[in-house]
């Protein structure tokens, strides 16, 4: 009779080899574990890892792919979510009786604006104004999201999470406004100059009620000249009779007089508007 002769290596090595055979999946490890989606049609990929009971790392198996609401996001056999609709879902990586779930929401926004698309902000190193963004659906609906801000040139003007523009050195600077994959830019200009004094025009208006005023103001610099396009802040000392938008557009709402305060880099000045 043949004797076969094992030698304690190859035992080992066996051993080894059956505990490997042996691992099964415990659980099913999907990143990212949540996921949303701006607009419609927009994608983004899953991925499922198959771990065994110590939360190793399997390499056989595949997980298969469902959505709870294909009319929000579908989800394809590589792990792909696409957007399809205004909601939430659940979407779930499935193998041999283990699940795992993802949730996604998906967000109609499909275009944004930042207001103003353009602005100069003169004065001072450190001289600011507020951006802010326009948000609107697939159906031109307005949407209330807050985006996230950046700047193309922090050496020009810095930008706050809130939407504060800084004014840094002379230049111009595009500050971005992101809401997932959309996008919208206002462009900066910057001029670090100081401001001697202000001019309201008109210094007086007078309107009815219902109708509306634009107030335009002139920067001047130290040595006389004109600072065009600056930035400036709006307020109606009674908006009960009179209110003004960061435009300068003023509109009359009841019989009275109101003063409109106008500030650039804390230089201030006035203007009155009558309405009857």
């Amino acid at each position: 009779m043949r004797v076969i002769r094992v030698t304690g290596a190859a035992l080992c090595l066996l051993a080894v080899f059956a505990t490997a055979c042996s691992r099964k999946p415990a659980s099913i490890q999907v990143s990212p574990r949540k996921i949303v989606l701006y607009g419609i049609g927009r994608s983004q990929r899953l991925t499922a890892q198959l771990l065994d009971k110590k939360g190793r790392a399997l390499e056989s198996g595949h997980a298969t792919w469902a959505s709870s609401k294909r009319d929000v996001a579908t989800i394809d056999d590589a792990g792909r979510v696409v957007s399809k609709g205004s909601g939430k879902t659940m979407v779930s990586a499935n193998f041999e009786g283990l699940t795992a779930e993802v949730p996604v929401e998906v967000v109609d926004a499909a275009a944004i604006e930042v207001i103003p698309p353009q602005a100069t902000l003169i004065g001072p190193a450190g001289t600011s104004f507020t951006v802010s963004a326009a948000v609107k659906t697939s159906k031109n609906q307005p949407i209330s999201i807050r985006p996230s801000w950046s700047s193309s040139d922090e050496k020009v003007a810095k930008v706050s999470p809130e939407g504060v523009v800084t004014s840094v050195g002379n230049g111009t600077a595009a500050v971005t406004a992101h809401i997932g994959e959309l996008q919208g830019v206002a462009e900066v200009s910057v001029l670090v100059r100081e401001i001697a004094r202000l001019e309201v025009h008109p210094a007086t208006a007078l309107v009815r009620v219902g109708d509306s005023q634009r107030f335009q103001v002139v920067a001047f610099s130290s040595d006389g000249s004109r600072l065009e396009n600056a930035v400036a802040q709006f307020r109606s000392s009674n908006p009960t009779v009179a209110t003004i938008d960061g435009g300068g557009n003023a509109s009359g709402v009841s019989a009275g007089t109101a003063t409109i305060h106008v500030d650039v880099a804390g230089r201030v000045a006035e203007a009155t508007l009558i309405v009857n």
